[in-house]
Formats: C-alpha cells, structure tokens, sequence
C-alpha cells in the first residue's frame, strides 16, 4: 500500500493481525507447530485434562479434525493422552512436560513479537493502546452484529480452517 496515511484503521488493522501471524508461524517452524496446534496447547495449559470432545469444542473444530491434531502433538512428545478414570471410553488429553516447556518457548515468541510491536512505544503509550484495543472489542461485541453471540461462536466462525499438511 502507498498511501499508509491514508488506508482505514480497519485495514492497518487486517495488515498488522497478518504480519503478526506470520511472524508467529515463522518463529514456530523450529518446533514444528502451526497456530492452531499452539492455540490448542494454550487452551490444555489453561484448562488442565480435557477430552478429545471438549477440546473440540473449544477450538470450534470437528472431533475427526482434532483427531489428526492431536496425533501431530503426541508424536512431538506436547501431549499425552490416558483414558478417563471414571470411564474409559473417554480420552482425556493433558500437556506432557515437552509440552509446558513448550508454552513457556512460544510466550517467550508472544514476549518478542510484542518487542517489535511496541518498539519506540513509551510504557504509557503501551497502556493506552492496549485499553483502546479493549475498548474497540467491547463495542464490536457490543454492536447489534454480535447481540447474543458468545466469544467462542464468532471465533468458529472467522477462524481460518485447520490445516493438516504438518
């Protein structure tokens, strides 16, 4: 784009969500994972054992989908899975010890893509944006567009399709 003067807050905001992804997807190549794998290992860090269903549903993809995930994450040694105590059928997927070094290496990504976000940024500066970012998704999910919809439906349905070519 010439003219960045000119171009929409919306647009430099489209511009910057996919220069910070390929960054990410570049910083992760080294450790074998895509977004989506990290997002899954985030959410098994946050949320402690959960099932295959679960997990699922907390990414906004089909379990068969998160089969193919998941055999990724377990054969890099990020997960582990064991059968569910009080029924077996059930499998409960849980972060190895890889898999929490592994967080602890993709926040230290997360660390240095926010160096190079707010290169020259006073700490006052950081605070500011970091409110107004919050301030402009309070009122998109506030707009009549989103009225109802949770979280977790808008991101399935914007989220960019799972790839499985890892």
């Amino acid at each position: 784009m010439k003219n960045t003067e000119d171009a929409s807050a919306f647009i430099v905001m489209h511009q910057l969500m996919h220069l910070s992804r390929y960054h990410a997807v570049l910083r992760m190549e080294d450790m074998e994972l895509n977004p989506s794998q990290a997002g899954i290992l985030f959410i098994l860090n946050s949320h402690g054992r959960l099932s295959q269903r679960q997990l699922a549903q907390k990414i906004g993809i089909t379990p068969p989908s998160m089969t193919v995930t998941l055999r990724k994450l377990e054969e890099l040694g990020f997960i582990h899975k064991e059968p569910d105590e009080k029924d077996q059928r059930i499998i409960r997927i849980r972060l190895s010890e890889a898999g929490k070094e592994c967080i602890e290496k993709l926040k230290s990504i997360m660390d240095e893509m926010e160096e190079i976000l707010y290169q020259g940024f006073s700490v006052e500066e950081k605070l500011l944006f970091r409110r107004l970012l919050l301030a402009m998704r309070e009122n998109l999910l506030n707009s009549k567009d989103f009225k109802g919809m949770d979280f977790k439906a808008i991101i399935e349905k914007t989220a960019p399709p799972m790839r499985h070519d890892f």
